[in-house]
Parts: C-alpha cells; structure tokens; sequence
C-alpha cells in the first residue's frame, strides 16, 4: 500500500482506454469523450479489440501489444472474466497504475464474480501494479485538465478535494456543485478498493498545492487505525470534512457490530473523527451546506453571529437554531450601537437581531453589514431576505456582496423563496457567497464548522502535567495475569484488582476466594458492615447485562455485619443464580467493605475494544437505577487532562455532579486523573479486551471503585500512537551536566516557548531560515503536539529548562525523513546537538526509514561540520540558495523508493 506509485494516477502524461467505443453505453466510450471534453494535454490511446481505427477521432489500436510506448495510466472498461489477463499484459508493458471501471468484482453474492476478486489480488501481489477500484468512478483533476471518470457533469476547478466510497453518491454530488458553481481540485471514488486505500489516497492528495479542504464520503471505516492515522496528519495542515453514513447498526443495507458496552458504533465514529481533526456530517444536505459555507474559508470561526433580516419571522427561526446548536448572538459595542442609530430610523432598534423594514433598500443593507462587519465583537453575519414590494432582491444580493468581499468574516445569506431570488441566489455562488434555501440551514452549516473549530483548539490547548502514581512494578501484575489467563478468559477479580492497585486507584478493601469456607476464613480480615458479591463465569466477563439494567441479577448481598449472616446470603444467592443462569458456574466469592455513596451518585468507566478502531475508553452515570448505555462517553486513548475533562462534561452524570458539588474543580481532578490512569491501563496492557468498573462518590473529591470485571483477549494496538516512554536516554555532556533525552510531550509547550525566546536572532535564523522572534500558541502547541507515527523530536531538559531539539517529519512510506535541529547557544560545546542527532538517526534505522535528510544554510558551518561527522551527503543546491544533505540509514526494497530519496 502506501502512496507508491500515485503520482502516475494524478499526472499522468499518457492514459490508455482498454474497450473504448463508440458504440452507446460503452464505459471506455464515455472516459474517451470525458478526456477529450477536459483538453486532456497528453496522449489518448484507445484499445479495442474489434479494429476500431480510431474512436471520437483519436486514433485507437486493437492490442495492448501494438503499444509503441508505455502510458502512465491505464483505464479497464472490459467485463469482470477479462481484468487479469490484461493487467498481466499491462505489467509486460511496464504499465505501472491501472483504474479499474468495471462492474461485477464487487457482487461478493454472486459465486461466478469470486474468482477474478481472487485472481486480482494475486495479480496485484505479483505484478505490484497499483489498482485503483474495480467499480470506481474513475478520477478527475481539473486544474490538469484530467477527466477520466463517468461523470455525466463537467467539473469546475477549486480547492476541494472529494474523496468517496460511493460513486452514485458522487455523481449527484458533483452534479449539484455544478448547478452552485463550487470548484475542486481532486474527485475520486475507490470503488472496492481493492489495493489503493483511502488512507493511501489522503497521504498523496495532503501534498498537493491546490488543496485547501478535504472532502471524504464514507460509508464504513476499514484498515482503521491507518485511516484514523492519515486523517490526523491531514488535519494539521488541512480543513478534514467528512460524511459518515451508515450510523445504525439495523440498517439492512450494510450491517454493521455494536462495540460491546455501547449502546451504538456511530459515538465510537463521531469521537474518533473528532480526536482525527475532522468535521463530521451525517447527510448529504449538510454536506452541501457545510461546501458552501467552505467557498470562502477563514482562518477560524467563531460563535457570535449577527442577524439582519427585513422579517421577523425568519429571524425568529435562525434564532431558534442558533441557540439550539449552542451559538450565541453577538453582543454589539457601543461604538456599533451609535453608528447603527445614525443609519436606522427611530422605530428600528440598533441591537442584535437587527431588524430592517420589509422594503430593504441596497444602501442601507450595504451600510448595516459595513458597521456591523467591522465591530469585533462579531465573528460572522447572517443576512435573511424576504422578498416584496418595494424591494429588489438582486440589488441588495449585489450591495451586500461588494461588502462582505473587504472583510475576513464569514457572511451567510438565505434569501427566501424561489421564484424572486432565483438569480440572486445565482449571483451568490458565481461570486462565491454561502447561501442557503432557509435560514436554518445557513445556521446549522455554520454550527458546523464553529464546533469544528472548538474541537480543534481542544486539541491545540497545552494540557496540564498529571502524574499517575503507577507502580513500578505493573509489568510485573501484566506478567503474572497472562500466565494464569488466555484470550477469551474472564479476568478473575483478584488480579483485576491487583492491576488498578498498580495504577493508584482507590476501592473498597476486598478479599476474593475461589470457596465459601476460603471466605468465611478470610473475611473477618475486612471491615464491617460488608457487601458479598457471588461470581458466576457469565457475569465475570464485563458488559455482562442486557438493554435493561432493571432486570439485571445483581448477585450482591448488602449490609452483612456478621460471620453468621454471611452463609445464607452466599447460599441465597447461589440459589437464584442457579435459577436465572443454569449454565453458568459460580466459580467464587468476595467480601469487601460497604460503603455509602455521597449524594447517591455512581459512575462506571472502563476500556472496550473496536475491531477496526482498537481500544477505546468510555465514562458515564452507574447503579442499578441509571441507563449506563446511555450515558456512555466514549474517547480514544492517550488521553491527557483536556480530553478526559471534555470527556468526563459530555456525560450526564458530570450535570448532576455539578449540581451536588460544593467544589467542583476538585472533583474533576480527581476524576481527570482516573481517567489519565485508566488510558495508561489501556495503552501499556493492549490484551485487555475489556474492563468494566463501577465507582461511587464517597466525599467531595474522593472516588472508591466498588466492583471490577475484565476479560484477557488478543493484543490490539491503540489507533493513536501513545508517547514512547521508551525512547527516553540520559546524557551527560562534556561540562558534566546530565541532560534527559525524550520524546517531545504537549505539556512542554511553556518550556518551548522560553527556549525560543532565549535563543539568539542569528540561532533562529539559522534554524527557520529567517528573522523570528515571536511564536504564538498554534505554532508552539503544533510544535509541541505531535502525532509520533508521522513525526518524531526529542528534547534534552534538565530541571525543566528545554536545551535542545532535534525533530523529523516522516513521510506516509517510510522512504524518507526531513530533519531540523536547534541547540540552545549556552549549550555549544557540550556535544548535545551530535547525541541528539545520532540518537534521531538511531530511532529511524530502527523503524527502517530508508534516509534522513535536510537543508542547510551555506555559511551555517557548524550544522555542516555535524553533518559530516555523521556522514551525511552534501551538495550545494544553488536554486535554493541551501546545502543539501543526506544519509542513507536502510537498504532499499524497490526501485520506485530511489525517486523518492535526495541526493540518492
């Protein structure tokens, strides 16, 4: 997999139709007339057997013999049966990319379409001939003038980048960005995907200059932890929207598993998305109305919206959905409130909504969004026209256009109605206007991408340090549980209580036994009054209950407070266990402490386990009386404070926690540090299937977990890469000084920072190329949160002073790494920058990147002096103005990873 190969899709300078006619309905047909229609600049070779000699007027040979020379892309149109005879042929030729259009690979129902499906994989193997489809749509690239798809509609070009699943879907996608004047720069669908993935498609497509928004359809997310893994590296560079579909598991169409402990997948997908960087929708006309709102980005988008309308109604509508969708109206300042009075009449009141009389002239229109776009206290304007007498609506569409061009703001616009506005809402799109059917749609598309831009500065803020106090010794409780359990095993509740012992948490003292007499020997060790929970092989698994928690057989006995009471209550409840669960063996008992929850309040949380996505970890209200299900957050691991502060307020349990609190900041650290603990299970123990805990609120900010279920299954790696503890070093430099070597971590932001502004104005230059002197919190918090499957640095510190770092960006395949290093000046001498460098060049040979490479400024002689020190390759690249250099770490595999590799 991987983006080997892809440019040959992209910028092709040749392309081959294999079963282009012109007989009607022919697919090959229809790609000729496609490329032809687009200007495609590069050469058409049609194919086709019957002895067409030419098709559309380019001329067409019969063979893929008769090539005279080796087109970049070949396009199949041919029955299923066919695919891999051509393909051998193609590879004889040296074809190296193939799209696949034809139709039946993917009926999987249909016994006689298995085979070539079969046959085709093992051609890919052998061949490795990149494939994409079979049934997709083919591709179009506008700004190449590249349309080699079926699109029955031509495609304008702009900076979005529509990836789909679906190529139906597709076409009526692109059929209405036609009709509203919305550009791409990329439309592609994959088909079945059999080798070229989404996530494949998402690493080459990021690099492209013409993009500037991602667009992808889904219907299921497949190879999970690699899509997940390319959708975070786009969204640091690019706007990640995506229509996700399929959001029930019922759906007949495309079936799909709940992740056990949840009540639906589709709050698993909404969280991973989120925690991915991306935008999600759920339907097509959000889609179309979150591209509209796109036509104009903005670096962000705020929630304090001005209303103007020349109605009240419609404007009580878009009030109704702003606030339900949590934006709020903008508060206008006095100097804003003043200016308005000088330009409305008295009767008109200068507040937010504005509202203008129904006869709405162009150049009171034209100064109201002036003033109000000019206030700061506004992020964004929504004008909502109602056409009438007096009025003219293409007027005021062209008045208020001409304004919202000189600004950086966003401004919506529903002008109501179809007749009377047909052509404004035409000028709106040429011009590049968002404009909306209603106001309520402008309203939820702009909620959108507010939200959107919430989600991103979460994961842009510098988290808090916590520290779990783990013990040293939990590898050694994960050694021991593994001996005495399987995958597939119950964990017993002695050693899931030795795992949360290693993590710090608190709970109620307990001792577990295997018999009854074992109990009775060993529970006077634990103090009164006591609660005895009898264990049966079904209710030791977690998630071990149905839909309705009221008709759950608890097997729990409370308020025991003696030896003599104790026998009947275990043999009570063995009794009705037997009854309720025949088939399901009591295999022991515990006693443990009782205790009362403050308030009442319980709550569960623990780690579930996605097939595609991996581990997850999930927080919501507990107790008997309470629909766990329901109120289920879901996150994905790592987590650090801010994610398991936004989880922990998702919850309702977090609603009734407020309400009862007397210090409510006390109670989400604790809580925080739970859940920080509980993602480092998660993360350092991946054959935990799954984990169940149920706690209670003891006193203000104490927290006991009062029951525990686990099960051991098949190690799964988590889809977001964790911090690796594991690269830390120490080094000691050569004035004696011990500096700690280790991963960069998001909470070092403030140390970065200071590190930066302690450098000198000839160190920075020399580092960025330039003059820099100010870093502002995206730029750091980018620096300082990076996702370690794509990037990697390493800082030496001591006593929280930064001192050096040494970073890389890593490209999708692992061919090559771009380095940059910076040592702070008080440090030259101490052969830090060196140790950091080889401690770098270490990690990537052992990943197995082919090279590290960078640029280096010509009169930088120290860097060059290092860089030949370690070996690298130098060559002075006089168009840059730089020293290229590189050092080959790994052999190569293939001969297409030398193209990629500087200076190889």
């Amino acid at each position: 997999m991987g983006t080997r190969s892809l440019e040959l899709f992209f910028r092709p300078k040749s392309i081959a139709v294999i079963g282009a006619s012109e007989r009607q309905g022919s697919l090959g047909g229809a790609i000729v007339r496609n490329l032809l229609n687009s200007e495609f600049p590069g050469t058409i070779i049609p194919i086709n057997t019957r002895g067409y000699d030419q098709v559309y007027g380019v001329p067409a040979i019969s063979r893929i013999s008769q090539l005279t020379e080796t087109p970049d892309l070949a396009v199949i149109c041919t029955p299923a049966e066919t695919v891999p005879k051509i393909l051998k042929q193609l590879h004889g030729k040296g074809v190296g990319a193939a799209l696949l259009l034809t139709g039946g690979m993917a009926r999987t129902r249909s016994w006689q379409y298995r085979p070539s499906s079969d046959r085709l994989t093992h051609i890919i193997e052998q061949t490795r001939i990149r494939i994409l489809g079979p049934d997709c749509l083919g591709l179009v690239v506008p700004w190449r003038k590249l349309n080699a798809s079926l699109l029955h509609v031509p495609v304008r070009p702009g900076n979005i980048a529509y990836l789909g699943q679906s190529g139906t879907l597709a076409s009526g996608v692109l059929d209405w960005a036609y009709s509203r004047n919305v550009g791409f720069s990329h439309v592609l669908t994959l088909g079945r995907n059999q080798d070229v993935t989404l996530s494949d498609l998402i690493d080459f497509i990021v690099q492209e200059p013409h993009v500037k928004t991602l667009l992808i359809q889904l219907d299921e997310i497949g190879s999970g932890k690699t899509l997940i893994r390319s959708l975070r590296a786009a969204s640091r560079h690019k706007l990640v929207l995506a229509v996700k579909s399929n959001r029930f598991q019922e759906n007949p169409l495309n079936r799909i598993a709940t992740p056990r402990g949840l009540s639906s997948r589709d709050a698993l997908i909404d969280e991973t998305l989120a925690r991915a960087g991306v935008l999600r929708v759920s339907a097509t006309d959000e889609m179309f109305d979150c591209v509209d709102a796109l036509r104009r980005q903005r670096e962000s988008f705020g929630p304090r919206l001005a209303v103007v309308a020349n109605g009240r109604g419609p404007a009580i509508m878009a009030l109704d959905r702003l606030l339900m969708d949590g934006g709020v109206l903008a508060e206008l300042s006095d100097e804003t409130r003043t200016h308005l009075r000088g330009l409305l009449p008295d009767y008109v009141k200068s507040d937010n909504p504005l509202l203008l009389n129904p006869e709405l002239q162009p150049q009171q229109l034209a100064a109201v969004a002036n003033t109000l776009l000019a206030d700061r206290q506004v992020d964004a304007l929504l004008v909502i026209f109602i056409p009438g007498l007096g009025t003219d609506a293409l007027a005021n569409a062209q008045a208020l256009t001409k304004v919202a061009k000189s600004y950086n703001k966003s401004v919506l616009t529903s002008w109501i109605g179809e007749y009377s506005v047909e052509s404004s809402r035409e000028y709106f799109d040429e011009q590049g206007i968002p404009t909306f059917e209603t106001p309520d749609n402008a309203i939820k598309s702009y909620m959108f991408m507010v939200r959107h831009q919430m989600t991103q500065d979460l994961l842009g803020e510098t988290p808090e340090s916590i520290e779990i106090p783990i013990s040293s010794g939990y590898m050694d409780v994960d050694r021991e549980i593994l001996e005495h359990h399987e995958p597939g095993d119950y964990l017993l509740p002695n050693y899931a209580w030795k795992l949360l012992r290693a993590y710090g948490f608190a709970f109620a003292d307990n001792r577990y036994r295997s018999s009854l007499a074992e109990l009775l020997e060993a529970a006077p060790e634990v103090p009164k009054p006591w609660v005895l929970r009898v264990h049966h092989r079904d209710y030791l698994y977690p998630f071990a209950y149905g839909s309705n928690p009221r008709e759950r057989l608890r097997s729990v006995v409370r308020d025991i407070r003696s030896l003599e009471e104790l026998l009947p209550a275990a043999e009570g409840l063995e009794k009705a266990i037997a009854n309720t669960f025949p088939d399901s063996p009591v295999l022991g008992y515990t006693v443990q402490t009782m205790h009362r929850a403050l308030d009442n309040l319980q709550f569960s949380f623990g780690i579930g386990r996605d097939v595609e996505i991996g581990p997850y970890l999930f927080f919501g209200g507990g107790g008997t009386t309470a629909d766990t299900l329901v109120d289920r957050q879901v996150a994905l691991p790592p987590l650090n404070a801010n994610l398991a502060e936004k989880l922990i307020k998702r919850s309702h349990f977090y609603q009734v926690l407020q309400e009862r609190s007397e210090n409510i900041e006390r109670e989400l650290v604790t809580l925080e540090r739970w859940l920080v603990a509980l993602s480092h299970i998660a993360l350092n123990h991946p054959w935990l299937a799954g984990l169940e805990v149920n706690a209670i609120r003891q006193k203000v900010g104490h927290y006991i977990a009062i029951g525990i279920a686990g099960e051991v299954g098949h190690p799964v790696k988590s889809a977001i890469m964790p911090y690796p503890k594991e690269l830390e070093s120490q080094y000691q430099g050569r004035s004696g000084k011990l500096y700690q070597i280790r991963p960069i971590r998001g909470e070092d932001e403030p140390l970065l920072e200071r590190f930066y502004r302690g450098m000198s104005a000839e160190s920075l230059r020399l580092r960025f190329f330039g003059a820099r002197r100010e870093f502002d919190h995206s730029e750091l918090a980018r620096f300082a949160q990076i996702d370690y499957d794509r990037e990697m640095a390493f800082v030496g510190v001591i006593d929280g002073t930064l001192y050096g770092v040494v970073r890389v960006w890593i490209d999708p395949d692992d061919v090559s790494a771009e380095y940059s290093v910076i040592v702070a000046d008080e440090c030259r001498g101490e052969g830090l920058g060196k140790y950091l460098m080889e401690s770098m060049i270490n990690y990537l040979t052992q990943r197995g990147v082919l090279q590290i490479f960078g640029s280096v400024l010509p009169h930088n002689q120290g860097m060059l002096n290092l860089n030949k020190r370690l070996g690298f390759t130098m060559h002075h690249n006089h168009d840059e103005g730089v020293v290229d250099v590189a050092r080959v770490l790994n052999p190569l595999k293939y001969a297409w990873q030398k193209k990629r590799m500087l200076l190889a």
